[in-house]
């Protein structure tokens, strides 16, 4: 009856999470679909892309500002500033910039436009391509939410602080203040390093947009198959655990090292010394949804990505916090608690499992 209650009410945490995912917006602008198109005359390629423009004009309510590049300089120059478009493609044309997205070459818009367009329309967004908004607009909340949740319920972060928990009231058992402030000065050190991890992150994928464009939507894509693979991988362990020889957790040969660590933490600064430490060891079982939603923040300027990134980090911790909280007032012992991890096990990797399949499933489809 508890596993029944326990899915009941993640299926309801999923549902409110991908509901404005899946949902296409009933939303009609009244406006049109801004584009910037820079050409330059003579080029054949600029040709082939306005005649294909023309024919979506026909189709779309749209509104294309057609520019020669040479004689519009400073604007070109904003927008590829306004856009982080990379040196080595800049002054080359055709390029378009539709909302917080830029095509470059009669290719990329061809294959690319359409679908922005489609978009654009759903979500209501016509601003033109100067509007710093437009951007922010692509980004939901609910992704963010989501792929937190997912390394909120990781078993892998939830046994960590049960063993440094246990560790300590073991060790000082009438000393609940010091297992407090060791458990939160962990979940400190984990914040601190998964934030550091973040912001590499997100760096990473912006350098690899130097080589790729950012307006190619192949990387969106590539973001949202990895999410259902990881989320396929994850259901695959709530079916099957261990199968394969591998699990969504921390490797087995690396828990005896991490356990020992762990437990030689007795006081506030070894607790937050150790965090820095296994934040390592956590990587291959939470940084699937990391890297996912880091991408996806990648698009933004890191001043806007912040505050997702820290939403997303509070989120990720709750449950050190909790857990630490919770053996501080004693509503339940450690090893409770350690007890509903073990008997969670599976549940737990069907709610990470489930909310990355459907997330990942959407953006593949361009749902989101």
């Amino acid at each position: 009856m508890m596993k029944l209650k326990f899915m009941a009410v993640f299926v309801v945490l999923l549902l409110l999470i991908t509901s404005p995912v899946f949902a296409k917006s009933d939303y009609e602008s009244d406006g049109k679909v801004c584009i910037y198109f820079f050409h330059s005359k003579g080029c054949v390629h600029c040709a082939k892309a306005d005649s294909y423009i023309k024919d979506l004009e026909k189709e779309y309510p749209l509104e294309v500002h057609r520019f020669e590049i040479t004689e519009n300089s400073e604007l070109i120059s904003k927008l590829y500033s306004n856009y982080s478009v990379p040196n080595n493609e800049r002054g080359y044309i055709p390029i378009v910039f539709i909302g917080d997205r830029y095509f470059l070459g009669d290719t990329l818009i061809i294959e690319n436009l359409e679908p922005k367009i489609q978009k654009c329309i759903e979500k209501g967004c016509t601003k033109c391509p100067l509007c710093e908004e437009c951007a922010e607009e692509e980004i939901s909340l609910a992704y963010v939410l989501g792929l937190a949740l997912v390394d909120a319920v990781n078993p892998c972060e939830l046994a960590v602080l049960i063993i440094l928990m246990t560790a300590i009231l073991t060790r000082f058992p009438k000393e609940k203040g010091k297992a407090l402030k060791a458990g939160l000065s962990f979940s400190a050190a984990i914040f601190l390093m998964y934030f550091i991890f973040g912001l590499l992150i997100i760096y990473g994928f912006k350098f690899l947009a130097l080589f790729s464009g950012s307006g190619s939507v192949w990387f969106y894509q590539l973001l949202g198959i990895l999410a259902v693979i990881l989320g396929l991988l994850n259901i695959k362990d709530a079916i099957w655990y261990g199968g394969g020889g591998f699990i969504m957790e921390v490797p087995q040969s690396w828990r005896p090292t991490m356990i020992k660590l762990i437990k030689g933490a007795t006081s506030t600064k070894g607790a937050f010394f150790v965090g820095l430490i296994v934040s390592f060891f956590l990587t291959p079982c939470t940084a699937g949804p990391y890297f996912v939603v880091n991408g996806l923040l990648s698009s933004l300027e890191l001043l806007s990505a912040v505050p997702y990134l820290l939403i997303y980090m509070c989120i990720f911790i709750s449950p050190m916090i909790a857990i630490t909280l919770t053996a501080y007032f004693g509503f339940k012992t450690v090893e409770d608690m350690g007890g509903w991890r073990e008997r969670n096990l599976k549940n737990l990797h069907w709610v990470a499992g489930l909310i990355l399949l459907g997330l990942g499933t959407a953006m593949v489809l361009g749902l989101i």
